[in-house]
């Protein structure tokens, strides 16, 4: 059985604040959120499912990921992190979120780091949601809060 992170990009792993300091060559992805991600990897033993619009991008072969998928790539393996699937694109994150976990059985717990607002349905209690215009997207309080969630409960619970 295992745990999964369906983890957002924009406003989770970059913000407002980042895209103000960040230097020129600096990419989209905000390096210092990253270590958050694999605090919460290193706590549950989840696995990272992007749900990100950049999934578009980024293929479980790097050989079939474009420029941007290479570089998410990139950012993660200098992290010590690395991304094992992402969901279909359908309707909305919530139905996407549904598909996977129906062909993934073996998925006990999991948790969704997002800053969209509402429709999430039977995933609200899952969610921690960010906010990249307040804060620098994914942030210590929201690690708290996955951990609890990956770690405290079934997803036959909901």
């Amino acid at each position: 059985m295992k745990k999964v992170i369906f983890l957002d990009i924009d406003g989770v792993l970059n913000s407002v604040i980042y895209d103000r300091i960040r230097s020129k060559g600096e990419g989209n992805i905000d390096v210092t959120r990253l270590c958050l991600i694999k605090k919460i990897v290193c706590a549950t033993g989840a696995q990272i499912v992007l749900s990100s619009s950049w999934r578009k991008h980024w293929e479980v072969e790097t050989d079939k990921c474009d420029t941007i998928g290479r570089e998410i790539n990139s950012v993660f393996r200098k992290a010590g992190i690395r991304i094992h699937d992402k969901t279909l694109i359908l309707q909305n994150r919530a139905e996407e979120i549904t598909e996977w976990l129906a062909r993934h059985p073996d998925v006990h717990s999991y948790v969704i780091l997002d800053d969209t607002f509402g429709g999430w349905g039977v995933h609200e209690s899952r969610l921690v949601k960010t906010n990249s215009r307040i804060g620098r997207g994914l942030e210590e309080r929201h690690v708290d809060a996955a951990i609890k969630i990956l770690n405290g409960g079934s997803v036959h619970e909901q």
